[in-house]
């Protein structure tokens, strides 16, 4: 049998079809989520998810909290970009059918998560909205010329600020300072 657990950062036995609580730590998130790329790392210099989600805290849409842990998941079974999620296929019968297993375990994780940190995830609110708004903001800040943020609908514009990215440390340190401010 294929074991279905990767072994965190700080040690413990992750399970990604069985996550419990109890091996969810807020270190574990901070360090995976500062070492992933965003946009499977096409962008002119390295950008984080870890960043990516401080960023997206501070947009004043949504929770502060909500928006900061939306990505968590991806510190245990990484990322799919929206774009290819969108447009893999959703039947089962199909040879993407593994796509909306995904999208299950990556909820089931975030539903966990909540959990371990004493949250509720149904109650989460206008997360997407702030995320789409980082998302202008990192299209043109970071991505190669040529690209434009328009496809995300005329309500959604950037943040007035430019973003440098960050190295990954600091990524790490400021999603955790951050969650300790919200928390």
């Amino acid at each position: 049998m294929k074991p279905t657990y990767i072994v965190t950062y700080t040690g413990k036995q992750f399970d990604f079809l069985n996550p419990k609580p109890e091996d969810i730590c807020i270190e574990d998130i901070a360090h995976a989520l500062a070492c992933i790329n965003r946009f499977r790392g096409h962008t002119r210099i390295p950008y984080s998810v870890a960043e990516h989600s401080v960023r997206a805290s501070y947009v004043p849409v949504g929770n502060p909290l909500d928006n900061l842990l939306h990505d968590a998941a991806e510190a245990y079974i990484g990322d799919v970009p929206t774009p290819q999620k969108q447009n893999m296929g959703w039947d089962l019968q199909s040879t993407w059918g593994y796509i909306k297993k995904y999208i299950w375990v990556e909820g089931n994780i975030l539903t966990v998560i909540y959990k371990a940190l004493g949250l509720d995830y149904n109650k989460v609110q206008n997360t997407k909205q702030a995320d789409k708004i980082t998302l202008a903001t990192e299209i043109r800040d970071i991505m190669p010329a040529g690209h434009d943020y328009i496809f995300l609908g005329p309500s959604i514009k950037p943040l007035p600020h430019k973003i440098e990215p960050w190295p990954w440390d600091k990524a790490e340190k400021e999603f955790l300072r951050r969650y300790k401010e919200l928390t």
